[in-house]
């Protein structure tokens, strides 16, 4: 059972206003990391932007054709390329084939960028994948990757159907691509925020941002998630939602039974 616990946590997965990040825990080392990223968050498409030699690099390079056509065509006006301007207003409508524009282009950069795909075991979402779960109303829940995807998009075709979405829209649009390119179909997710690690004088509360990814290999947190697999040995999943136990979010101490 500890070896299941150790190998069931894979890396957390997560994004912001310009990018996206899944951090890997190496398979044949439990306290160090690999960390991918792509150049995109949620405000790419709601704001113009001022191009950097980097995102000239990941967006435009010719070596990247989808990735600089769709770019190109979402974000750019015709000419030369100096800035981005915005896809749709982020308080008003989003035309559907722009929101499936900017799919295509998260997957398409996710892909000629080489971020992990088909990633097997349980994944953190934090930052902007939770606040996507959140609106959904799937947060604090494990659940099988399709499952997730499900009910996001059941919250984006609600936010659809209505106006002033723009900006929820970009992130949940955004997340659904990234977890579908990242992910396996048979991969868990838990989207939190907000954690109670350990108990008694050694128990530590915390936020998890973004930048928790990069810091994993220097703290004590890998060891000690690995532990949350505890709950899907006592909870089948069976392919309904399943939160913790006792609905608190408190990972047990890495060794507990």
């Amino acid at each position: 059972r500890a070896l299941v616990r150790a190998r069931l946590f894979a890396g957390t997965i997560s994004a912001g206003s310009g990018s996206c990040q899944v951090t890997l825990r190496r398979a044949d080392a439990i306290s160090s990391s690999q960390v991918h990223s792509i150049p995109l968050g949620n405000r790419t498409p709601l704001v113009s932007m001022r191009l950097t030699a980097d995102h000239d690099e990941a967006l435009f390079n010719k070596g990247r054709p989808q990735t600089r056509i769709l770019a190109r065509e979402l974000l750019c006006g015709p000419g030369p390329v100096k800035e981005t301007r915005p896809a749709w207003n982020e308080d008003g409508t989003v035309d559907p084939k722009r929101l499936q524009m900017w799919s295509d282009l998260v997957e398409a950069c996710a892909e000629e960028l080489a971020l992990p795909t088909q990633q097997r075991g349980l994944f953190v979402g934090i930052s902007a994948v939770f606040y996507a779960a959140s609106e959904a109303k799937c947060d604090g829940l494990i659940l099988e990757r399709d499952e997730f995807l499900e009910l996001v998009a059941k919250r984006r075709a609600e936010l659809m159907a209505g106006e002033c979405h723009g900006r929820a829209l970009a992130n949940l649009t955004m997340v659904m691509a990234l977890v579908r390119s990242v992910l396996h179909r048979t991969a868990l997710i838990v989207c939190k925020r907000q954690w109670h690690v350990g108990e008694g004088d050694d128990a530590d509360d915390f936020l998890a941002t973004w930048t928790l990814g990069f810091y994993l290999r220097q703290t004590r947190f890998l060891q000690r998630t690995a532990s949350l697999s505890a709950t899907m040995l006592s909870s089948p999943l069976a392919g309904s939602a399943q939160g913790f136990p006792d609905g608190s979010g408190t990972i047990p101490p890495a060794g507990a039974a």
